[in-house]
């Protein structure tokens, strides 16, 4: 469908889905599979019927939004400037010279790297606007993302971190996904060159670390991380009696991966886990509706994610 005449055509209250940068047809997919009708699309947003819940593979989910028809650009201005909040504007592809001059009379909310804390004290309150078209307006007052559109770029630590893979991690702890008590015992499978067991390091009592290749020399000098070289695969879970979560960033197929969290959910006393579901390909929904099966379970794809999502469970201590 062309987006003109899209106005006449739009449910009431309809949702806006932005997806992740090159993960347009994962969206597409996942949506199709929930049954769920897609009224427009383009590689910027998707037009739905009413979402209550965002995709995996939406960064952002704009609510119960409204369509509202504008004369001309003083016209639009003056609409944008009638909400309470500052807006932030999502790129539609339609009439960018038009949004650009709206943008240039307008005070917004600009996109800041986030300083990295547990949990994030970002709080401020934003709407969201783009253009359907030159003459409507698509406004959200309620946007489902703490930070503006799912942004979540952070002001990154050069010193200690040996990749950028700890990204996934202060992502999931900053915006509260998981709770660490300093009390805790993790256990970090494939951990090398150990970005995730640094992390973990500064909101737990003790790591273990295991990888076949060893940790970067900074990691390796934090007493409370204890590196074991070995395979992740072959370690006996009841070694590891203490624990309590586990962490995994393992280059793996989501099967093994996911028989590997049922091993230890079996034969442990871990029941809280944070692992990154990896695919070569296009995305394996059915092997995600497996990993959902297990209680207390979500999936998330993190900005920080590449083609691969995250699995979370914050279950009970046995």
């Amino acid at each position: 469908m062309d987006s003109f005449l899209l106005h006449k055509k739009l449910p009431p209250n309809f949702s806006v889905l932005i997806p992740f940068i090159r993960f347009e047809k994962e969206l597409e997919n996942e949506l199709l599979l929930s049954g769920h009708t897609i009224v427009f699309k383009n590689n910027k947003y998707f037009i739905v019927a009413p979402l209550d819940k965002k995709p995996i593979w939406a960064q952002e989910l704009l609510s119960d939004c409204q369509c509202i028809e504008f004369s001309n650009k003083a016209h639009a201005v003056k609409v944008l400037k009638s909400f309470d909040t500052l807006g932030v504007y999502f790129p539609t592809d339609a009439n960018t010279k038009l949004a650009d001059s709206i943008r240039k009379d307008l005070r917004e909310l600009s996109l800041k790297r986030i300083e990295f804390k547990v949990p994030s004290p970002f709080n401020f309150k934003y709407f969201a606007w783009g253009l359907l078209d030159s003459s409507h307006l698509i406004v959200c007052q309620s946007p489902s993302s703490q930070f503006p559109l799912g942004w979540h770029e952070f002001k990154e630590d050069k010193a200690i971190p040996p990749n950028r893979a700890y990204l996934k991690l202060w992502e999931v702890l900053s915006l509260g996904y998981i709770h660490l008590d300093k009390s805790d015992i993790a256990i970090d499978l494939g951990s090398s060159p150990g970005g995730w067991s640094w992390v973990l390091s500064q909101f737990v009592s003790k790591v273990y670390s295991v990888d076949k290749a060893p940790l970067s020399e900074k990691i390796q000098q934090q007493k409370n991380i204890l590196y074991t070289s070995g395979d992740a695969f072959q370690i006996k879970p009841t070694d590891f009696a203490d624990c309590s979560w586990l962490f995994s960033d393992i280059i793996c197929t989501p099967e093994r991966l996911l028989g590997l969290v049922h091993n230890w959910i079996d034969n442990s006393n871990v029941q809280n886990f944070v692992c990154t579901i990896k695919f070569k390909g296009d995305c394996n929904f059915d092997i995600l509706k497996e990993f959902l099966q297990i209680q207390d379970s979500r999936i998330i794809h993190l900005y920080q994610n590449k083609n691969e999502v995250t699995w979370i469970r914050q279950g009970n201590k046995k």
